[in-house]
Order: structure tokens, then sequence, then C-alpha cells
């Protein structure tokens, strides 16, 4: 068995994620992990997929693109052979969310993951929300990996920093600590 990494970008619509897991399903492979988001109605999504040896990769790609086709499905299909990340491989991590919010302006996306960057912090999750909270108001949540390495006082004051000069307010949590702070209990 091999792993494929493939790729779906298209025109959101009811089935996609039908069509396509039953597509992979007949051609033999079994689904390892999958990421499906939907943004102003575009459907995206990764999916790693375990896969015969005999498969061919052009030939998967185009089986999926015919079967969406087929299903009046317009979207983008690429295949390729998975790879193990080798970031982090040698260094233990600890998950942190990072929150900014404030006016939305162009760049602040870019100047926030540059300090994360020059941390070699690596962004595993982003999500940007833009006009709740008013039309202007934008909230970004980056999902990150911090080595241990990292001294975190340093980067949470340097992200501040960042933050204050777009007019952001930011904040810096261990994960476990933010989903036990945001769960929803039972009243």
């Amino acid at each position: 068995m091999k792993n494929f990494t493939i790729s779906f970008l298209g025109r959101d619509c009811p089935g996609v994620v039908a069509t396509v897991s039953r597509t992979l399903g007949e051609s033999g492979c079994n689904i390892m992990q999958l990421s499906q988001t939907i943004l102003s109605g575009e459907f995206a999504a990764i999916y790693i997929v375990q896969a015969p040896d005999s498969l061919d990769p052009e030939a998967l790609r185009r089986s999926l693109a015919v079967t969406l086709e087929a299903e009046n499905m317009d979207m983008s299909v690429l295949v390729r052979p998975a790879t193990e990340s080798a970031w982090g491989k040698d260094e233990v991590c600890q998950p942190f969310v990072v929150t900014a919010d404030g006016p939305d302006h162009p760049g602040e996306i870019a100047a926030m993951s540059r300090v994360f960057a020059r941390h070699n912090v690596n962004i595993e999750s982003l999500k940007a929300v833009l006009g709740e909270g008013g039309s202007n108001h934008a909230l970004f949540v980056f999902e990150v990996m911090v080595p241990d390495r990292v001294d975190l006082g340093r980067l949470r004051r340097e992200l501040i920093k960042e933050g204050s000069m777009h007019n952001l307010r930011v904040g810096v949590q261990h994960r476990d600590i933010f989903e036990a702070m945001h769960r929803i209990g039972s009243v």
C-alpha cells in the first residue's frame, strides 16, 4: 500500500464528500485523514488515503474528476504521493491557540505569521472571520505548534507588540486551556 494526498477545490454543493468517498472506496483506497471546509461558497478538502500499490495517481485523479463532472460538480482535483512532514520530528512541541481581533486591515495575517516564522512555530490551522462584531471587524484564530526550545514569553510579547501595531488584541493560550475555557457544558 502507498499513500496519496488528494486535494479538491471548487463550487460547493451537497454530495461532494459522498461522491469522493464512494469513488475512493471503489478504487480500493482507505481514507486515513480528511480536512474539509467551505469558504464563501467554495469547497476545499484535503484527503490522505492509503491506496493499492498498483493504483497510478494520474488514473485516480482522472477517475475522481470524471465522476465529479458526471455529478455536475465543478471541482479541481490534484493527486500526489503523500510525504511525511520533516518539521518537528526531532522536537517536542506544545499546541497553542493564538487569537487576534480588531479592525480589519490588509497585511494583518502576514504580520502575525512573520512572528511565528521567526520563532520556527508551525501554523497548523488558521481561520479568519471577517465582519462578525461589525462590518470592519476581523478575528484570526491560529492553531500553532510551539517547540519547547522557544522562549514562550518572548514569543507572546512579540505577538502582542505586532498585534498592537495593527490595533489587534492578541491572546495566547495553550490549546488545552483554550478548549477547556470554550467548552459548552450542560445547564
